[in-house]
């Protein structure tokens, strides 16, 4: 019912989603505050000054739609990334592909993803690794192969196999920008497929058999099985759900929060979410709102 009824918002509003629609309006007030100019160098320095070093491996959620006031391309803020890395470091950003045709196939070269503008540029760069999943990440350095290269071999797609829980043995940066100063990002996930084993609650969000067609770089077309929900697991969890575990139950010594001119900056250390993101799981503490998570047991 919850889903029919955004789903008939959604298409009275002709938005992809309200929250979509409270951000348009929001970004528009916010570009009459907000004026001051964001040039590369600024944001290498911030950065820096949030723990960027040479030889780190960094992942990026982003909304370009909150770059309006950075003076860059999505080139040149890559670039400028990559520089501050170093050959040694890696880049990661989410790459799951936008499929147009129901049974259609998802070509690691070809097919863009839903991501957004900077994943899809950054996903054409030469030399990236891009993993064979339905929630697909690209990756460019030092780590690219190791971090993606068993995603084909995922149940779900944030299991152990996945580069998101391989985020947190390489001590990945997790970085979200212009996307809210608590949001963590698809990481979270994690907690879901490592419990799903232990408990009811969490496997109820993976009872789907579904199935996608991926041409792999040398043409080969395998068939993937992967489990997920029969709804997206988008309509589980809010904003202010998601936000609110964050902010009650994290260390907030364990996350960075900046800003540069408009633009909402968030540091999380990968390791830290994914232990405490189970850790909490564990004790029923979770980020949705539906299933209620009080109807079920967890560990005392």
């Amino acid at each position: 019912m919850k889903r029919k009824i955004f789903d008939l918002l959604r298409n009275k509003l002709k938005v992809r989603s309200l929250t979509h629609l409270r951000n348009k309006y929001k970004r528009k007030f916010d570009k009459k505050v907000y004026r001051k100019k964001i040039t590369s160098e600024e944001l290498a320095d911030k950065f820096r000054k949030m723990g960027v070093q040479k030889g780190n491996v960094v992942f990026i959620h982003s909304s370009w739609d909150e770059f309006y006031n950075y003076d860059g391309t999505p080139e040149t803020f890559i670039d400028m990334l990559l520089d501050l890395i170093g050959e040694e470091g890696t880049l990661l950003m989410p790459s799951y592909p936008l499929i147009r045709k129901k049974g259609g196939t998802f070509s690691i070269k070809t097919t863009p993803t839903l991501a957004g503008l900077l994943p899809e540029v950054f996903r054409n760069y030469k030399k990236i690794e891009r993993s064979l999943d339905y929630h697909s990440v690209a990756a460019f350095g030092k780590l690219a192969r190791y971090i993606t290269e068993s995603h084909v071999y995922s149940e779900s797609s944030w299991d152990e196999n996945s580069p998101y829980y391989k985020l947190a043995e390489v001590k990945a940066k997790v970085f979200s920008l212009g996307l809210g100063k608590h949001h963590v990002g698809t990481i979270m996930h994690c907690a879901d497929s490592i419990l799903r084993k232990e408990y009811e609650y969490f496997d109820l969000f993976f009872k789907k058999n579904a199935k996608i067609n991926i041409k792999k770089e040398n043409g080969e077309i395998i068939t993937k099985t992967y489990l997920t929900k029969e709804d997206d697991f988008y309509y589980n969890f809010t904003e202010k759900s998601h936000w609110g575990v964050v902010k009650k139950y994290f260390d907030s010594g364990k996350y960075k929060i900046d800003k540069l001119s408009n633009l909402d900056i968030t540091m999380f250390d990968a390791e830290y979410v994914v232990h405490r993101a189970i850790e909490l799981g564990r004790k029923g503490i979770v980020v949705y709102t539906d299933p209620d998570p009080k109807k079920y047991t967890f560990s005392k």
